[in-house]
Formats: C-alpha cells, structure tokens, sequence
C-alpha cells in the first residue's frame, strides 16, 4: 500500500489543481457531479488509490465510479476517459480571457476620461494666464 506524506497529500488536495468550472463541465458529460470529480482527477493521471485519498474515499469506491463513468462514456479504459476529458476541457470556452480583455477596456476608458477632465482643468486654469501675459 502506498503511504503518501503530508505534503504529497496537502499537492493531491490543493484549490488550485482542483479547477470546479472543469468539473461542471465534466459533469455536462451525464455524470454524477461526483464521477466528473473523479474523471477530473482520472484527466491529472490520478490512480484510484490517489483520487480515494483526495476525495476521502475508499479504493473500491473509487473504482465503482470508474466502472460507471466508463460505461456512460462508452470507453474501454481509463485512458480514453481521460481522452474524453480532456476533449471537453479544451472545448471549454476561454471566458477568462474575454473577462480580462473587458476589464482592460473599461479601465482605458477610465484613464482616458480622466486624462480629459484633468486637460480641461488645465486649460480653463491656463488660459486666463496666457491671456494675462499676452
């Protein structure tokens, strides 16, 4: 039996491998919200073993959602599965990169709006000086 360390555990379990927007997706698949949290960990190379102690289940309970999620996907092992996976993830559409691109925007917006204002208080505080020394 393979005895992780703590910090092999803390690796396993950590939010930023554990992406819940794939997940969602996964579970797009006609899967239980828990078969597309173990075809998560399946697509990162997981064992059984390794997915039982992240989710903090057991190896046979892990290997039942196997048996399923292979049935519903119609795959004859976990390799395709995880092909499968990652086929939707790619397919996942990269609304993170819009988000940004709409926020940079808004905030050239802001600057420039800004830059305006602080141009015409310029020029309304310069102007009666120009005319002074003319």
């Amino acid at each position: 039996m393979l005895k992780l360390s703590v910090k092999q555990r803390q690796q396993m379990d950590s939010v930023t491998e554990y992406d819940q927007r794939t997940v969602k997706a996964f579970a797009s698949l006609k899967l239980t919200p828990r078969e597309a949290e173990v075809l998560f960990w399946i697509s990162q190379g997981k064992s059984n073993h390794d997915i039982g102690v992240i989710l903090g289940a057991k190896t046979g309970t892990i290997c039942k959602h196997v048996e399923h999620i292979l049935s519903k996907l119609n795959v004859e092992n976990r390799t395709a599965a995880a092909v499968i996976a990652l086929e939707k993830f790619h397919s996942l559409p990269e609304r993170d990169e819009r988000q940004i691109l709409w926020r940079q925007i808004a905030i050239v917006g802001f600057v420039v709006d800004q830059f305006s204002d602080l141009s015409l208080n310029i020029w309304e505080t310069c102007n009666p000086i120009a005319g002074l020394i003319a």
